[in-house]
């Protein structure tokens, strides 16, 4: 009897065991999915030409488009200094659809946009349409002002001189700048 006893309770011990280590795991993995969430992106999400107009396209979410080579000075450039500034990789995450192209290996979308010097830079419009290009290497300051601009959609009421006088302005007054 006092075998049988022992036994039960050794069962009793190692399922309960074997319960407190699944919760202790379910915890563990479930804090660590909730830190990895939280977690800011450290890299831009970028996405092929088609696919990524197609996502332009169905999420009516405007798209930047960067075209580079690897041989390109300006383009290792803006991939080592503006690519890796945090706003620029949180605004461009949250607010556009990331494409990028190398000219070179996919010359057929470099010719349907005349690219010629790299890097070549262009915002695509909700519909999948070009709004605007800028060729060259731009700094993250500079690049942020212009995304802001085209997500706010302000390039239907003012120039781009006036959005950045704007800017300025709500930023010596200490007040919200456009997002």
């Amino acid at each position: 009897m006092t075998r049988i006893l022992i036994m039960s309770i050794k069962k009793s011990t190692i399922s309960l065991l074997a319960a407190l280590f699944t919760i202790i795991t379910f915890c563990s993995l479930s804090h660590a999915a909730d830190k990895a969430a939280a977690a800011p992106a450290t890299s831009i999400q970028w996405q092929a030409f088609e696919p990524g107009m197609q996502a332009i396209k169905d999420g009516k979410k405007k798209g930047f488009l960067h075209f580079y080579t690897d041989w390109c000075h300006y383009c290792k450039v803006m991939n080592k200094e503006t690519f890796i500034n945090p706003q620029i990789i949180a605004y461009l995450n949250e607010n556009f659809v990331n494409i990028r192209v190398n000219a070179d290996q996919e010359k057929a979308v470099a010719e349907m946009f005349r690219v010629k010097p790299v890097p070549d830079n262009w915002f695509i419009g909700d519909d999948a349409t070009p709004l605007s290009h800028q060729p060259g290497y731009i700094p993250a300051d500079k690049l942020l002002v212009m995304l802001q601009f085209l997500h706010t959609d302000s390039f239907k009421t003012m120039k781009f001189s006036e959005f950045v006088q704007q800017q300025e302005k709500a930023a010596g007054s200490g007040k919200p700048a456009a997002k």
